[in-house]
């Protein structure tokens, strides 16, 4: 369907120019002017004091408020950030043991223990992933009983069919007892060629994504298996199918339902998935704190400073609409929904476009640092592509896609990192 870009003029007075920037590929609408409108309804409470604007995230304030402590406070406040129910905030008071006075320290590092120990024994593999990544904070007497943990979690995983949390396991093999290290690679290898056997693309993507943590001697190998499957995927026409974004699981009880959703397992916002055949691979709805989203907010609208930087669309994740939560204070974003992500797109096509995205990539990040802005975690993965489509919306992969940043609940302004 062609847009009708002079009727949108007329109603809502937004330049044709401005329109075009946020143009996505297979997208029927503009989703600027519907943002437009939740934008002002928004700011209406604000001005009306509906909405209290915080200037920095939860994470960030946790930090600072543990810092600026007199020191008879600091292990109050990290207790405090430990005994939470947010792992991602235990993850802050754990980081920051290290500042409290050394005659409190032993009874924080046994609080420290269990909260890890508890987190590696819960079932949602992403808390379990961030437990992980908590071990190095542990005591020094308590680090090999975790790490063995950390190897039956992972063989547990290892042990089943679910390819995703395999690959999620493989990244924290440097988390496992070293003497298992090898053994694990190894495991990790075995997994890779059998997925690689599998006719489901997505399975062969996700496969790509572990070579990396196989044997070091045995990568060249799997590189090859990967490039012969990607080009096997294009021989066969399966443009679409390569370039799928990586947010859906296969859950065949979702495919033809009008209206469905499904909480994506995530520790920084929560993503609620529709998945009816009217929203699947169209709209997302994020939770967010308002000031991560007042960033993203910022980075939405500032279309003249892409513009400045050679853009000629706005590379940030598309907002179609969103409303404030008198619940929780939250902010529910509808986004729109993107394709495949640089680091997939890598690994699987074998760098195909390498050299232009990279160059826009950086692009990308320079000017978040001109306006003072961090992502928090601007990683490859955290970058996603728009290929064009022709009119039966069919993706051309000959063409260098458009490059977009995601996920910005970790994002800040004014540069205040974690």
């Amino acid at each position: 369907m062609k847009m009708n870009y002079e009727k949108s003029n007329i109603e809502t007075g937004i330049p044709e120019r401005v329109l075009n920037l946020y143009k996505i590929y297979g997208y029927d609408e503009v989703v600027y002017e519907s943002y437009l409108k939740s934008k002002k309804t928004f700011e209406d409470k604000i001005s009306n004091h509906e909405i209290h604007q915080e200037k920095q995230n939860l994470l960030i304030r946790t930090r600072n408020e543990i810092l600026a402590q007199p020191e008879e406070n600091v292990t109050n406040s990290i207790i405090k950030a430990i005994e939470s129910e947010n792992i991602e905030v235990q993850r802050i008071g754990i980081s920051l043991v290290q500042n409290a006075p050394e005659g409190q320290k032993d009874v924080l590092n046994k609080m420290v223990f269990e909260k890890i120990l508890d987190g590696l024994n819960n079932p949602d593999i992403q808390i379990q992933r961030i437990a992980m990544n908590m071990v190095q904070f542990a005591p020094d007497d308590k680090k090999e009983q975790l790490r063995e943990i950390v190897l039956q979690k992972i063989m547990e995983v290892f042990n089943s069919t679910d390819i995703d949390k395999q690959r999620i396991m493989a990244k924290k093999i440097k988390e496992a007892p070293v003497q298992a290290q090898d053994n694990l690679r190894e495991i990790v290898y075995e997994k890779v060629v059998e997925a690689f056997e599998n006719e489901d693309i997505r399975v062969q993507r996700l496969a790509a994504l572990m070579v990396q943590y196989t044997p070091m001697n045995k990568q060249a190998e799997l590189v090859k298996l990967t490039n012969s499957k990607f080009e096997s995927a294009k021989q066969q026409k399966r443009f679409n199918e390569i370039i799928e974004t990586p947010l859906y699981p296969r859950n065949p009880n979702n495919g033809d339902s009008t209206f469905s959703r499904e909480i994506f397992s995530k520790t920084g916002s929560e993503t609620t998935l529709l998945t009816g055949k009217q929203f699947k691979n169209n709209i997302i709805i994020k939770h967010m704190e308002e000031p991560c989203f007042s960033t993203w907010k910022k980075l939405y609208e500032s279309h003249e400073d892409w513009v400045k930087a050679g853009f000629d669309y706005v590379p940030i994740e598309p907002i179609y609409s969103f409303n404030f939560d008198t619940k929780d204070g939250s902010i529910n974003v509808a986004s729109g929904v993107l394709d495949i992500n640089l680091e997939e797109w890598y690994v699987f096509s074998g760098n195909v476009f390498r050299e232009e995205l990279d160059k826009q990539k950086n692009k990308i990040i320079e000017v978040l640092s001109n306006l003072n802005i961090s992502h928090g975690h601007a990683n490859d993965a955290n970058f996603c592509l728009r290929f064009c489509r022709d009119e039966d919306g069919n993706a051309n992969l000959d063409k260098t896609p458009r490059i977009f940043l995601i996920d910005f609940d970790k994002a800040v302004q004014n540069a205040d990192k974690l």
